[in-house]
């Protein structure tokens, strides 16, 4: 049997406080120790025959901790049942204890989702950006293809020049040795890139193919390989080509190194691609102003204990995100004041358009059909070589947390829209290239 009471802490946090009678108690006790007694064996005992008053004297502390455990576990369901809460994180349990002529008590702080009414949607006003696609922003993409893109015409008797395109073989030596990582074969070299060791490919320039030259350099203090850095080095290298770059004169050739028929094919291209990008700026330059809205208009206090578990998490990401980026996670970083702020920041921002849209898909009976998430998956599929389309479509289908996580992202997208054709909306129309310049600046 067990008694409960719940007292409000704030608007969503709450303490139930709960007792559970001592004859349960001592019953559920009994039990442990009974088990306990089959299963230990203390000197000068036979086994299983440890009287009762001993084995309580060596392994009480572990029998009432069984105990208190199996009661929890037994109980759990019917104290939130009784408390009539739903918790939106996993409860703080108090050390429960025994108390005299009262049986086992202790209390368990829940968090519940905040309750909200969000505000008449038509009293909303930000601006619904349209970004368009310029001829400027075409003409940038082809100047920098027609910089960027480059082929190497090999030239027997060509001195080396910054921009050339050179094939080495090298072996490296420190202290008069060879190191580990310091041999390669027909290795490609761009002079200039600084790609190698700084002064490494200075010491390049004006070789022909064929020469043999030593190069001397040292390698920087903070190099990644521990073992090498702040020490001089020596490479014997063997030039095995000098290529000179090669760029396209006009746009049809351009195109032609690109693989289109002509420069108008290759227009064409870029003005699809940019228009895909323009679209999605739109979206979510108009999302990012509809959910600002909402949440200046809909304030939403948020219980501690939900915010942090959310950071938890949140912090967890983060760090596992910059970890496969190859970012050394140190404990300075994890406890550094700027980064915990923005960490809650996130987490409130999330938390809180997680509440408002709920209710906002309530209202509007938003929902997302398993056809609507075929379809996305058909277009998700479509950026696949055709040959792996269909085997994403089954991995995709056969992961119900993807399916439910395409569900969430077209439900969001679904309550945006929503607000959006409700709102009162201000119609700006930017250049994709302006749009790019802002998005910079904000990161």
């Amino acid at each position: 049997m067990i008694q409960t009471e719940v007292k409000a802490l704030g608007s969503s946090e709450h303490q139930i406080d709960v007792t559970i009678a001592q004859s349960e108690y001592d019953a559920v006790y009994a039990e442990q120790m009974k088990k306990l007694s089959q299963q230990v064996k203390l000197p000068g005992f036979r086994h299983g025959k440890v009287p009762p008053a001993v084995l309580k004297k060596q392994l009480g502390d572990k029998i009432h901790d069984e105990t208190v455990s199996e009661l929890l576990q037994k109980h759990y369901a019917e104290i939130i049942e009784q408390s009539g809460l739903l918790p939106a994180v996993q409860p703080e349990l108090d050390m429960p204890h025994l108390q005299e002529g009262r049986g086992l008590v202790f209390s368990m702080k829940i968090a519940t989702w905040p309750k909200v009414d969000v505000g008449a949607l038509n009293e909303l006003s930000f601006d619904k950006t349209e970004v368009e696609v310029e001829a400027a922003d075409i003409d940038a993409v082809i100047e920098r293809l027609m910089k960027s893109q480059v082929t190497y015409d090999e030239q027997a008797e060509r001195a080396a020049e910054q921009g050339d395109q050179v094939h080495i073989d090298f072996v490296g030596f420190v202290d008069g040795e060879p190191f580990d990582g310091g041999r390669g074969e027909n290795v490609a070299l761009v002079l200039g890139e600084g790609r190698f060791i700084p002064g490494f490919e200075d010491q390049l320039l004006g070789k022909k193919a064929g020469e043999d030259c030593v190069i001397e350099v040292t390698f920087p203090a903070d190099y990644q390989a521990v073992h090498l850095a702040g020490k001089a080095a020596r490479f014997e290298t063997v030039v095995k080509s000098v290529a000179a770059p090669v760029h396209a004169d006009d746009e049809d050739a351009l195109a032609k190194m690109l693989g289109f028929d002509d420069g108008a094919a290759l227009r064409e291209d870029v003005r699809q691609r940019l228009e895909g990008e323009a679209e999605q700026a739109s979206r979510e330059a108009t999302a990012n102003a509809a959910l600002d809205a909402l949440l200046v208009a809909n304030p939403v206090e948020l219980p501690e204990m939900l915010v942090a578990q959310d950071m938890r998490e949140t912090m967890q990401r983060v760090l596992q995100n910059m970890k496969q980026q190859g970012v050394e996670v140190t404990r300075e970083m994890i406890e550094d004041e700027g980064f915990r702020d923005e960490v809650r920041r996130r987490s409130e921002r999330g938390l809180k358009l997680s509440i408002l849209l709920q209710t906002v898909r309530e209202q509007g009976d938003i929902k997302v059909s398993d056809a609507e998430i075929d379809a996305d998956i058909e277009r998700q599929a479509a950026r696949y070589p055709e040959e792996q389309q269909q085997q994403f479509k089954q991995w995709v289908s056969s992961q119900q947390e993807q399916r439910e996580s395409i569900r969430e992202r077209l439900l969001e997208g679904k309550c945006v829209d929503y607000i959006v054709s409700q709102a009162n909306t201000n119609s700006v129309r930017k250049t994709l290239s302006a749009w790019q310049e802002e998005h910079e600046q904000q990161a």
